[in-house]
Parts: structure tokens; sequence; C-alpha cells
């Protein structure tokens, strides 16, 4: 599926959501698109752990509109929703960092924009927060500054696909 994790980055996910179990605090991940990561995660955490996932809906790569990117996301978590195991944000990432008052997430998984810039600011604030794991999607020739924050913060301790953990 475009836009998503690979298929076989899939049980290095459960493998670092099954991690997380180890500390307090929520999962949370930046950048939901339709939820399908959100999903994998969901099926790997502990019944009490929450996972908090945030998006404007501002981008996708089908063209839907933002009313119906989020209608669709929105029916695609809502079991996991209703049933309390997702929180489902609707905020831009900078503002969602500026309000969080949360405790220091389990993990922190980062897939929304995918610039040296901003996906330096992500893991800025998933440090300044005390994220236990911080990963992410994406590291790939494709996003070269993903790769390049990356390695600057000493590269992946664990890399399956595009998928990623410092």
């Amino acid at each position: 599926m475009h836009a998503t994790v690979e298929a076989e980055a899939v049980p290095l996910i459960h493998q670092l959501v099954r991690e997380s179990r180890n500390y307090p605090g929520p999962i949370i991940e930046i950048g939901t698109l339709l939820g399908i990561t959100t999903t994998t995660m969901a099926l790997a955490k502990t019944p009490e752990q929450k996972i908090i996932t945030v998006d404007l809906y501002c981008w996708n790569p089908w063209g839907f509109t933002p009313e119906i990117h989020e209608a669709l996301t929105s029916q695609i978590l809502n079991y996991v929703v209703q049933t309390g195991h997702v929180e489902r944000v609707r905020m831009d990432k900078d503002e969602f960092y500026r309000t969080y008052q949360g405790p220091a997430p389990s993990m922190v998984f980062l897939d929304a924009m995918h610039d040296y810039e901003n996906t330096k600011l992500d893991i800025e604030w998933a440090r300044r927060v005390g994220a236990h794991i911080i990963a992410g999607h994406d590291y790939s020739d494709e996003f070269p500054g993903v790769k390049r924050i990356v390695d600057e913060c000493g590269g992946p301790r664990h890399l399956r696909c595009s998928v990623w953990a410092l």
C-alpha cells in the first residue's frame, strides 16, 4: 500500500511496541495519515497502554479534501478509538508539541513531514519530553532529510525497510 510502512517492517514496529511496554506513558504517533500504522501498533500494545495519534489531515497522496481524509481515517480507527485504545487528535504537530502536558511517552513514532528540519524538530521534542523510544518512518534515499538527521543522532539502532529507531 502506498504511503504506509512496508509489510516487512511490521515485525520491527511490533518489537518496538513490545519494548515500550517496559515504560510508563503513552505511545505518541505524529502523522496518522489513514491509521494503518496506528492499528499495527495497537495490535502489539498492552490493554493499558494508550496511543495518541496526531494529524491535521492537511496532506495525503490521494488528493482527498481534509474533511474526507479525516472522515476516512476516523472510520478506519473507529474500533480502537471507541474502545479507548487510541486517542485521535486533529491538530498541527507543532501545536501539539507546544501544548502536550502528559507523561513522558513510552514511544514516539514520527511519520509526518519528512524533511530534515521538521524531523529534527520532531526528534528534539521527543527527547525534550523524555520519550523512552524514538522511532519513525521513511529512512530512505527518497527522504534524504530523514536519513541525515537520524544519522546525525547516532544512526538507527534498529532499521527494517524504512522504519527506524534511535
